[in-house]
């Protein structure tokens, strides 16, 4: 048995294997069937609570919380607190919802697992996420109870249950080649452009906004529902500004083409902000300028990917501009998105389960898929100049590369040392300028250290080592590969005197 789980900024949904079929995974909560598991996290008496022990706890006033899991560990180092959940880590908190994320496949789900052994599942990422971000997921998994048996980025995985839901499209003889997948999701947007032959899925170009989801449409119903009433929500305690944004996600995912107004009532929660009437039409104005961010990114990929690609141009290579995400079901996004791409718009039958349900064809060994991911960020490291009198960008690993097929070498250095100890700082950006430096939005990775001289090979510990100018005559070599989980491991040897060291970047 395998599970695909999409671990989402407003809910994670779970997929099963059964039998060439993939049905989302139900839960029994209080005798209420759900698809989906939310994200809402509250710390009380230093323990952490999810789920509706976490919403009643938010009712209570409780101000350590967090309304995403997801969300509140994006950009943190797994040692890095949660600020809203201190002393807690990104790694703790993750690994503990995780584990209730477990604790409810055993007990409330309409599955049957063993209660001790590992639970092999199939994850994703955002197509953006950090090497850091990657590793931090995986490990917390592990942590959790789970055997991962890959990761996809999300948007590929969203384009592989495309492609399963429309195997008669996509046959051999069919000029169609490509798909682009539109991931609006709870806290992310993500867009990919996936090519397929037979069951071989290529991540060619993705991109994407890392601050831009549902959770940014919540805030704006807010906007417009206090206006009226002459109110901040200022002074709400963050459990209650938890619990006032969850009645406008409700009122906007109960939203239909038709709707004209919406009641939002806020009276349970504080008696002073009472109740607002939203007119739909102005609510999609303020849409506007979100979805019009989203397009800007999907043209620019385009763009980038007729010059390597150019027969994506002919309309009969895309077989859809696909549509997935929770936040995709908003009437705006679908009715922008069809007046700029027609009938090749296809929307997900379940826009919140389509990345769950893809991980698991993609786990699954009967559906014999073989998956090939471009590099998403570019990856390099910051070294000393050989005057040494300042530092320079190395790039090692390109945005948009794709991974060598026969070997899982991607890049290799070769140098003679000018410090006792060698100190790389590592980081990923989403674009470089002309000059090749770092630009658009910058990540550290991981700092590494390495013993360059042979006489300190043996210790352990190198921060307190002295980094003045001493040339040796050693050969140093770096190599970078891919591990079968899609990380990152770098080998440094030291090939003179025949030592290594061997690190996972993001860890």
């Amino acid at each position: 048995m395998l599970l695909g789980v999409d671990l989402g900024t407003t809910r994670t949904v779970i997929a099963d294997v059964s039998a060439g079929d993939y049905p989302v995974v139900h839960f029994d909560i209080g005798g209420e069937f759900r698809d989906h598991l939310p994200g809402w996290a509250v710390l009380e008496s230093n323990a952490l609570c999810f789920g509706d022990l976490a919403r009643d706890a938010m009712s209570q006033g409780k101000s350590a919380c967090v309304s995403s899991v997801k969300r509140a560990i994006s950009g943190l180092a797994p040692d890095d607190v949660v600020d809203a959940l201190a002393p807690t880590t990104a790694l703790e908190l993750l690994a503990a919802y995780l584990d209730w994320i477990r604790e409810m496949l055993l007990g409330s789900s309409n599955l049957t697992l063993a209660t001790t052994a590992p639970i092999p599942a199939m994850v994703a990422v955002p197509a953006l996420a950090g090497t850091r971000q990657r590793y931090l997921t995986l490990e917390a998994f592990r942590l959790a109870g789970f055997d991962v048996r890959g990761m996809l980025n999300e948007p590929t995985a969203a384009a592989i249950e495309f492609a399963h839901r429309h195997r008669t499209v996509l046959s051999a003889r069919s000029p169609k080649q490509y798909v682009v997948v539109y991931d609006l999701g709870g806290g992310t947007f993500d867009t990919a452009a996936i090519r397929f032959t037979g069951r071989r899925f290529e991540l060619l170009q993705s991109a994407g906004l890392p601050k831009l989801g549902g959770s940014e449409f919540d805030e704006l119903l807010l906007e417009l529902a206090c206006e009226p009433l002459g109110i901040t929500t200022s002074g709400l305690t963050p459990g209650d500004r938890v619990r006032v944004l969850e009645v406008c996600r409700e009122a906007k995912e109960a939203l239909r083409p038709n709707t004209r107004r919406l009641l939002l009532d806020f009276s349970a929660i504080d008696g002073e902000l009472g109740s607002a009437i939203v007119e739909v039409a102005d609510f999609y104005t303020r849409c506007e300028a979100l979805v019009s961010q989203t397009f800007t990114i999907v043209d620019q990929l385009l763009e980038r990917l007729t010059r390597t690609a150019p027969e994506i141009s002919d309309p009969q290579a895309l077989a859809a501009l696909y549509l997935v995400g929770g936040a995709s079901a908003l009437p705006i996004v679908g009715r922008k998105l069809r007046e700029r791409v027609g009938r090749k718009l296809r929307l997900a039958p379940q826009p919140h389960a389509a990345t769950a349900i893809g991980l698991a064809v993609a786990g699954d060994a009967s559906a014999d898929i073989f998956v090939r991911e471009a590099i998403t960020r570019h990856l390099g490291v910051w070294r000393e100049s050989d005057s040494g009198h300042e530092k320079i960008f190395d790039p090692i690993l390109p945005k948009d590369a794709a991974p060598r097929e026969q070997s899982r070498v991607l890049a290799t250095r070769s140098y003679r040392p000018a410090h006792r100890v060698g100190h790389l700082r590592f980081v990923e950006c989403s674009d470089v300028d002309d000059q090749g430096q770092p630009a658009g939005n910058l990540l550290p990775c991981t700092e590494v250290r390495f013993p360059y001289d042979p006489a300190l090979a043996d210790r352990d510990e190198l921060t307190g080592i002295a980094l003045d100018r001493v040339p040796l005559d050693q050969e140093i070599v770096e190599t970078y590969a891919s591990t079968p989980e899609g990380g990152i491991q770098l080998i440094i040897e030291n090939r003179t005197s025949r030592y290594q060291r061997s690190y996972l970047l993001g860890a």
